[in-house]
């Protein structure tokens, strides 16, 4: 039995954050969040919003993981948004703010409206940043996001959000506004020891700032698992325990 699966995460009121690195990469975990939600959410529907992904890739892992991503798009079920070919001027230095980008999920969100279960995927924020938006206006896009979602439907809609962390050590005003936003925090970290072929990360899973109540599960830093990418799916373990099941 695995120590940990995405599935944990969806079992959760949202939105979850995952935070990553230039060596640890998170973008397995959405793959990994949209294939349980698939499986165990037959007539859920799902919106993925990439920035940093084209469809080819989610296509390529998505039929890895037993599901075909194509027919999904086609029965309504999934809606792709391909952030630099659908709305390909977000650059500040073209003077376009992010609500365009916005206006487009809010009234993709309108049409899952009514759906038993539905997942929203955002896959990355910090793009943003990098092409030129300010801190204030990345965050106000990210609090626009988590409203909308909330809205949505009496249940709400899940929300996991992709942000890279360009300086670990110093945590910047928009990591810190998205944990005061998520109910549970999800850190993709490199090996504190350097680079491993057996093992490819670690994973710490902490409570957010908008969790009401107790959380039902944390992994602290100090315990915690390593992981390792298989070429479908990931194998999580505990720390001096990788001899065990690699």
């Amino acid at each position: 039995m695995s120590l940990f699966s995405a599935n944990e995460l969806l079992t959760s009121s949202g939105p979850v954050v995952i935070t990553d690195e230039l060596a640890s990469p998170g973008d397995f975990l959405l793959h990994q969040l949209l294939s349980e939600f698939v499986r165990g959410s037959p007539d859920g529907k799902c919106i993925i919003i990439s920035a940093s992904q084209d469809l080819a890739r989610w296509k390529a892992i998505s039929s890895r993981s037993g599901f075909n991503l194509t027919q999904k798009l086609e029965q309504g079920s999934i809606i792709f948004i391909d952030v630099p070919t659908q709305i390909p001027d977000l650059s500040r230095s073209k003077g376009t703010t992010l609500l365009p980008l916005l206006d487009f999920i809010r009234d993709s969100v309108e049409r899952i409206r009514g759906a038993t279960s539905s997942l929203v995927i955002f896959d990355e924020l910090a793009s943003f940043e990098w092409i030129g938006h300010s801190a204030l206006d990345v965050s106000r896009f990210a609090r626009a996001l988590v409203s909308s979602c909330a809205k949505a439907s009496a249940n709400g809609v899940f929300l996991a959000v992709r942000y890279h962390i360009a300086t670990p050590d110093d945590p910047d005003s928009i990591l810190r506004i998205l944990l005061q936003l998520s109910t549970y925090h999800v850190e993709v970290l490199p090996l504190s020891s350097g680079k491993s072929g057996a093992v490819s990360g670690e994973i710490a899973l902490h409570a957010g700032a908008a969790l009401a109540g107790t959380p039902r599960r944390v992994i602290p830093r100090s315990r915690a698992l390593q992981y390792r990418l298989g070429e479908y799916h990931a194998t999580y373990f505990e720390r001096g325990t990788g001899h065990m099941v690699l």
